[in-house]
C-alpha cells in the first residue's frame, strides 16, 4: 500500500515546496503505527518514505521543504537540509524536466477572445487542463452550485447541467452518468477538467500551441444555426429548446432514426426560436392522481448515489425509480432526500403549466411536499412578485430540499429586491412565483446567506417557502418558520 495518496507541488524563488498527502483511508492500525508513535524508528522510516518518494517522482526537480498532511490536518512539516535532487536522466530535454503527473502551470485560458484571470491559476495535471470550477462559471455566465453535504458540485449554463462528487471520475451530464477526469480540491477549491465541462457546455475547445493558450468559444455565437450536442440530450430535447418540430430537426440533419451522439454538430432549421414555447396545458405530462401516502419502500439518499445505484440496490429498473420519483433524465438526487421505491410519491395537483398568462398578486397556496418541489426545480427561472408593492423580479432556484434556495438573476433584479426589504433582514414577505404559466403563493426572505453562485451583486442565497415548507436546520425558530406560512396564506390572499 501506499503510504501518500496524492501531492501537490508548489513553486519557490528557488525550488519547489511539497506537500504529501496521507492515504487516510489506511485502517486504525496503520494509521497509528506510522504517525501515532514518532520515535526514533518510525521517523527514520517515514524519512525514508519521503526520500524514495522524492526520488521516483521527481528525478529533476529540487525540493526544498516537505509538509506531511492527513486530509487538512498537517502532520510533520520540515525544511530539508540538503535538497534532494537526484541526478538528472540523460539528454534531458530541459534543466527542468516535470514527470506527467506535476503540476504544469504554464498554461492560460481564453473564452470567446478574452484572456481569463481566475483568482487560482490554471494548471495542468496528467495531460489535463484544470481550472476553478466558481471562476469558470462566472466567466461564461454559468451557475455553480454545491452541496456540502454529498460534498456535491454542479455547473449549469443554459439547458445544460454537469454534476458530479469531488474526486469522483463519474458524472451527471444532463442526467446521464459518463466518465470524466477527476476533479482536484486544493485548499478547499474544486478544480474541474476544462475540456470535459467546457465541451459539455456546448463549447469548443482549441488548444494554441504558439500562446500556451486553451481557446474556448461558444460554437452558438458564431453559428447561430448550429448545435452541438450534449449528454443525455434527445431529438425532443433538442426540438423543444429551439421551438421546432422533430421532424422539421431530422430532415435539417437527414437524420432517419433517433439516434444521436454527444459533440454532434446539428443544425437548426431557420426560424427556429432560441428557447422553447411556454408549454400548454395538454402539452404537460399527465398527471399521476392525486396520492398523499408514501408506498411501502422507501429510501434516504445517501451521498454519491444515483438512480442507476439505487436501483440496483433494491433490484427495479432504474426507469421505476425515475418514475416513481416523478424524475426526468436531466434531473439527479440529492443526498438526504426521501424517494419512493416501490410506488409513486405522495404528489398532488391543484395548478398546472399555462393555465396563467402573466404575474399577479395572487397566488395560489400549493404544498411544498405534495406539489411545489415537482413545479419548481433546482435551476429554474422565475419571475416573484411582490403582493403589498406590485414589483416584479427575476430570480433563480440553486438548490434546497426543505424549502426553496434562491438567487436574483442579475445585479438589477438584486436592487429591485433590495427596495422591497429596505435593509437585508429576515422578516419575510408575501410573494407569487409565476411560473411555466402558474401562480404560486410564497414567502420570501430578505437576508443572504450561505452559498453564492450567481454574480449578482449580493453575496449568498435566500430562502424561499410555499404552503408547509421548513427550514433546512431543525434549530431554526419555529416563529420564523410560521412568519413564512402567514405570509404564504397573505399571498394566497387569506
Amino acid at each position: 500500500m501506499d503510504l501518500f495518496r496524492r501531492y501537490q507541488l508548489v513553486e519557490t524563488q528557488d525550488g519547489y515546496d511539497l506537500i504529501l498527502f496521507v492515504d487516510t483511508q489506511m485502517d486504525d492500525v496503520e494509521f497509528a503505527d506510522e504517525f501515532g508513535r514518532i520515535d526514533e524508528e518510525n521517523k527514520k522510516r517515514l524519512d525514508r518514505n519521503i526520500i524514495d518518494y522524492i526520488t521516483e517522482k521527481f528525478p529533476n526537480i529540487k525540493i526544498n521543504m516537505v509538509k506531511v498532511m492527513a486530509g487538512t490536518v498537517l502532520l510533520s512539516s520540515f525544511v530539508l537540509a540538503a535538497p534532494i535532487k537526484a541526478q538528472a536522466a540523460e539528454n534531458p530535454a530541459s534543466g527542468l524536466t516535470y514527470t506527467q503527473s506535476a503540476y504544469n502551470y504554464n498554461i492560460k485560458v481564453s473564452i470567446n477572445g478574452n484572456l481569463q484571470s481566475f483568482s487560482a491559476r490554471p494548471f495542468i495535471y496528467n495531460n489535463t487542463t484544470y481550472v476553478p470550477l466558481y471562476d469558470l462559471g462566472k466567466s461564461i455566465g454559468g451557475s455553480v452550485w454545491w452541496n456540502n453535504t454529498s460534498n456535491t458540485v454542479g455547473i449549469n449554463k443554459n439547458d445544460n447541467m454537469i454534476a458530479f462528487v469531488r474526486g469522483s471520475s463519474l458524472a451527471r451530464v444532463n442526467g446521464v452518468q459518463v466518465k470524466m477526469p477527476a476533479s482536484i480540491v486544493i485548499d478547499d477549491i474544486t478544480y474541474a477538467p476544462l475540456r470535459f465541462i467546457a465541451e459539455n457546455l456546448g463549447y469548443k475547445v482549441n488548444l494554441n500551441t504558439n500562446t500556451q493558450t486553451i481557446e474556448i468559444t461558444n460554437q452558438t455565437a458564431k453559428k447561430s444555426n448550429t448545435y452541438v450536442v450534449a449528454a443525455g440530450d434527445s431529438l425532443w430535447k433538442i426540438a423543444k429548446k429551439f421551438g421546432i418540430s422533430i421532424n422539421s430537426l431530422k430532415n435539417a440533419n437527414d437524420i432517419s432514426g433517433d439516434i444521436i451522439y454527444p459533440g454532434q454538430l446539428l443544425t437548426i432549421p431557420q426560424g427556429a426560436a432560441n428557447t422553447a414555447p411556454a408549454p400548454k396545458p395538454e402539452e404537460s405530462q399527465a398527471p399521476m392522481p392525486n396520492n398523499t401516502k408514501w408506498p411501502d419502500v422507501t429510501y434516504i439518499v445517501q451521498p454519491g448515489d444515483t438512480a442507476t445505484s439505487i436501483a440496483k440496490k433494491f433490484g427495479v429498473s432504474t426507469q421505476e425509480v425515475m418514475k416513481y420519483n416523478y424524475m426526468d433524465a436531466d434531473e439527479w438526487f440529492n443526498a438526504g432526500d426521501k424517494i419512493a421505491i416501490s410506488g409513486y410519491a405522495p404528489r398532488v395537483t391543484t395548478v398546472k403549466p399555462g393555465e396563467a398568462a402573466a404575474p399577479a398578486r395572487r397566488g395560489t397556496a400549493v404544498d411544498w411536499n405534495l406539489e411545489g418541489q415537482y413545479l419548481v426545480e433546482r435551476g429554474d427561472t422565475f419571475t416573484i412578485m411582490d403582493v403589498d408593492t406590485g414589483k416584479q423580479f427575476k430570480a433563480r432556484m440553486i438548490g434546497g430540499y426543505n424549502h426553496a434556495d434562491i438567487e436574483p438573476l442579475t445585479t438589477s433584479d438584486t436592487n429591485i429586491m433590495k427596495s422591497l426589504f429596505g435593509t437585508w433582514k429576515w422578516s419575510p414577505r408575501a410573494v407569487v412565483i409565476y411560473h411555466n404559466g402558474m401562480n404560486i403563493a410564497a414567502s420570501l426572505s430578505g437576508m443572504p446567506h450561505g452559498v453564492d453562485t450567481i454574480n449578482n451583486g449580493v453575496n449568498g442565497h435566500f430562502d424561499l417557502y410555499m404552503k408547509n415548507s421548513t427550514s433546512h436546520s431543525a434549530s431554526t425558530s419555529k416563529v420564523y418558520i410560521q412568519e413564512h406560512q402567514n405570509m404564504v396564506m397573505k399571498a394566497a390572499g387569506h
